[in-house]
């Protein structure tokens, strides 16, 4: 009877629904520990932060169960993967001042890799504005070399949006991220050069007056 085929489809669609709000919770707690791991890693604290990444990558392991929902699993779970390779990513770069960072480590999806390559830019900016702050230039100058690799790498990825969903205008951000840092490099070098020049100009001019006395 048609009453009895329509009370299954209710009873699984309800076990979907179950599904979904348990998968909602693993994946915003996933997202707190990636967000936390990248203010870790700004405030120089890396230990707190592979901490967080590694509570990160465990709710990962949880989530992944739930790809027995696909229809569920893949809307829900992207921005999360896409944060937590931003994190990883990042962490990686800050303390190697590299790219070869091993992502297949994160077992997350392929779409998410690419985003979340594309997102670790505007953290590298402004690990690199705090590094101009302190006169930093060798390390921001590899940090933008790094941001350039990124980017190169992500314009050979041309696919539809339903494949690499939202890639194209991070890819454009990144573009104008490395334009901007590489301004607010100049200036910053600029400005520490003309310090250093006043100051010689002081020195100078206190050698004259002793030399005088």
């Amino acid at each position: 009877m048609i009453e009895e085929f329509l009370d299954f489809v209710r009873s699984k669609l309800e076990e979907k629904e179950l599904a979904r709000e348990e998968l909602l919770k693993l994946v915003r707690e996933m997202r707190i520990n990636s967000t936390k791991a990248i203010a870790s890693i700004h405030a120089g604290d890396f230990k707190k932060a592979d901490e967080y990444l590694r509570n990160a990558m465990e709710i990962l392991q949880k989530v992944k169960e739930y790809k027995v929902y696909p229809d569920v699993y893949y809307p829900v779970t992207f921005d999360a993967m896409q944060e937590l390779v931003e994190a990883y990513v990042f962490r990686h770069i800050v303390e190697n001042y590299d790219i070869d960072v091993d992502l297949s480590q994160l077992d997350v999806e392929f779409a998410p890799i690419l985003t979340g390559l594309a997102d670790a830019v505007g953290e590298i900016r402004r690990h690199i504005l705090d590094l101009l702050r302190k006169n930093e230039f060798d390390k921001a100058e590899k940090l933008i070399g790094i941001m350039e690799r990124i980017y190169n790498n992500l314009i050979t990825f041309s696919f539809p949006d339903k494949i690499t969903p939202n890639l194209r205008p991070k890819v454009d951000y990144v573009r104008n991220a490395i334009e901007r840092t590489k301004s607010d490099f100049i200036s910053a070098k600029a400005s520490a050069l003309s310090e250093d020049v006043k100051s010689l100009e002081e020195l100078i001019k206190k050698l004259q007056q002793s030399l005088r006395a």
